[in-house]
């Protein structure tokens, strides 16, 4: 059998494939005997008609068209043996070339090639805000408005600070309603805490002072920084119908512990908030750094991938849409009926995210190897550890157990992206990594 290789772009190798005579030949015999089979000749009992017979009664070119389908995928399969290639997805079958001899064309996706470049030249700071005390005494009053009791008012008044409205709310944007609702149907109704900082400023004067009953309209201009891009940065219009006014009673400072399951005094509950709030930023800082090092080093990548893996991981995140609507009853189909699509068409909108996400996972596998980032038992036990920390006592033993025969990937899995982000962090701030060769560790 005689093979050539070509290597296409998109990690595609193109087979052609000439099968040598003696197989043709035994592959004819097989081809005669199926049709002798499938169709006995006058005087033959099925399949026992000789092959020069069933050749001169069909023509050699059927009895070749019957063979081929065996002949292609036993030669096929011979050649990826012997050529050592592994495929990553379904071949594309391109043709037979020639009869005589028997030659066809296979083209073959196969693993991609990664070339991250000079990735230990990238340099990310990691920057570390401090903890300003306004952050720390906002959460401590969200802890402290936790445990708030509410008071009907013993006589009417106007809505004071650290009151709950019961409000009818609807929001305008440059005139128009930020959520539509059938004619006819009132606002929904909702509540407010009347303190400052909770609501945006205009919001928060315009209600001061109201009554139940108070029906107002108050203008604000919305920050250029707002959490919502629907409202960001535009002129919106609150109109608010007042249905009840509630006075907010906290309790004193020095329960909070208590009221918190905290055994301690109030300063040392704040010395312990202000320790998790201190570790809440660095981690978020360190996600920060860790997150620009990755896209820096996706950007700069040479990739060489087969189309059919990034088809196959957008199925993947549509299988797993489908997941989701389960659990409220929507099956897939149902949900790509309501969406207008073919299920070819929801996965080819998927395509680009699915490409972005097969980089990153390519990146970084391809950064791992040249690290050479490896786990030892003990750090696949420490992740274990960690995870069965977060059950309660009674439940610790039942979940190891999964975690060690069911599970044992996952945990080993998860053990090497901390180490491995642990190791990204290390590299973008140029601390404690070696830069002049991958650093092993054991």
């Amino acid at each position: 059998m005689k093979i050539t290789t070509t290597k296409l772009p998109r990690s595609l190798i193109a087979l052609q494939i000439e099968v040598d005579k003696d197989r043709f030949e035994r592959g004819l015999d097989q081809a005669a005997r199926r049709l002798a089979q499938k169709y006995p000749l006058h005087g033959f009992r099925p399949g026992k008609a000789p092959r020069f017979m069933i050749e001169r009664t069909f023509g050699r070119e059927e009895l070749i068209k019957e063979a081929s389908e065996d002949l292609v995928n036993k030669a096929f399969r011979d050649a990826l043996k012997r050529e050592e290639i592994d495929p990553v997805g379904p071949a594309n079958f391109e043709g037979v070339s020639s009869l005589e001899p028997f030659t066809f064309k296979v083209t073959v996706p196969v693993k991609p090639t990664v070339a991250i470049g000079a990735y230990r030249d990238i340099r990310v700071p990691l920057e570390l805000p401090e903890l300003s005390e306004e952050q720390f005494q906002r959460t401590m009053d969200r802890t402290l408005d936790r445990h708030v009791a509410l008071k009907e008012l013993d006589a009417p008044r106007p809505a004071q600070e650290g009151d709950q409205l019961e409000v009818r709310l609807e929001t305008l944007v440059e005139g128009q309603l930020l959520e539509e609702r059938p004619e006819g149907e009132p606002p929904p109704e909702q509540v407010l805490d009347l303190v400052e900082g909770r609501l945006v400023d205009e919001l928060y004067q315009g209600l001061l002072g109201v009554n139940i009953g108070d029906q107002v309209e108050i203008k604000a201009q919305m920050p250029d920084d707002h959490e919502s891009g629907q409202v960001r940065g535009k002129e919106v219009t609150f109109k608010v119908e007042i249905l009840g006014i509630q006075e907010r009673v906290l309790p004193p400072w020095e329960e909070l512990p208590a009221l918190e399951s905290f055994e301690g005094d109030l300063a040392a509950f704040q010395a312990q908030t202000r320790s998790e709030l201190e570790e809440s930023i660095r981690a978020h800082a360190e996600r920060q750094t860790i997150d620009t090092f990755i896209d820096q080093l996706v950007a700069q990548a040479d990739y060489d991938m087969p189309d059919v893996m990034v088809e196959s991981f957008a199925n993947s995140m549509l299988e797993e849409q489908g997941q989701q609507f389960a659990r409220y009853g929507v099956t897939l189909e149902q949900m790509l009926q309501y969406r207008g699509q073919t299920r070819e068409q929801a996965i080819k909108t998927l395509l680009p995210d699915a490409e972005k996400q097969v980089k990153v996972t390519l990146a970084l596998q391809t950064l791992v190897q040249q690290e050479q980032i490896m786990l030892s038992e003990d750090e696949i036990e420490a992740e274990e550890q960690r995870m069965l920390s977060e059950y309660e006592d009674d439940q610790r033993v039942h979940v190891a157990k999964i975690l060690k025969e069911q599970l044992r990937d996952t945990v080993a899995r998860a053990a090497l992206d901390r180490k491995l982000r642990t190791h990204i962090l290390a590299l973008a701030t140029a601390e404690a990594v070696d830069t002049s060769a991958p650093t092993v560790t054991e």
